[in-house]
């Protein structure tokens, strides 16, 4: 098990040409053990799930993201994830990412424990899982960029993030091929405009993503 998801990591980071700082290989793969082991009880993904889609459709897919982050995020930047799920971008980013400052959404109790978990595990700083609804308004708008992967179709989930989205806000919006939506360039969808559509494929299986960019208006 340890063996088959290390080669399929390395194969998938080769494949997507992302560098990683030392030492985040051997944490995605802690992670990524971790959640596999886990599943057998909690059922944080369908139980179902086999290893190349454990790597391939949650840690690839979520590690498609940090180009684009790379470009919008210095060091030290802030980033919301919301409905991280079994943290998913939002740890899988941290993980790559370390200087950021992470905050990851998530309501459910059982998979705010594993999440707590996997920090705790792999010692890392500047990240914490915020056990609320976007819905509750607990959180500032403080972040520079909003993430959010298949939680809902973009225009409803624009309007859940509007009140954490300060002008100049980034939103990015993940979404695969069936959750598509017709945008370009230039479209306004409530206080957002899109900036920008990016179709990636994943390196494994090849199925088609797409990143959707959003910025809040003034």
């Amino acid at each position: 098990m340890e063996q088959e998801a290390e080669r399929l990591l390395r194969l998938g980071l080769q494949r997507q040409l992302l560098q990683l700082p030392d030492g985040a290989l051997g944490h995605l793969l802690t992670y990524c053990l971790e959640l596999e082991k886990w599943n057998r009880k909690v059922n944080l993904l369908a139980k179902d799930t086999p290893l190349s889609d454990i790597v391939d459709k949650h840690f690839l897919d979520s590690l498609t993201l940090v180009p684009l982050l790379d470009r919008l995020l210095p060091e030290g930047g802030r980033l919301l994830d919301v409905g991280s799920g079994a943290g998913f971008p939002g740890l899988a980013v941290k993980i790559a990412r370390p200087a950021w400052t992470v905050t990851l959404l998530e309501p459910r109790e059982r998979r705010g424990i594993f999440l707590r978990h996997v920090i705790r595990t792999l010692n890392l700083s500047q990240v914490r899982v915020e056990p609320s609804r976007i819905e509750e308004g607990r959180l500032a708008p403080e972040y520079q960029v909003v993430t959010g992967r298949a939680v809902a179709e973009v225009p409803s989930f624009l309007a859940m993030v509007e009140g954490v989205a300060a002008p100049n806000t980034h939103v990015v919006c993940m979404q695969g091929e069936e959750g598509r939506q017709e945008l370009v360039t230039g479209d306004r969808v409530g206080a957002f405009v899109c900036i920008g559509v990016e179709e990636t494929r994943l390196p494994i299986s090849g199925a088609r993503r797409f990143l959707l960019l959003f910025r809040r208006n003034l």
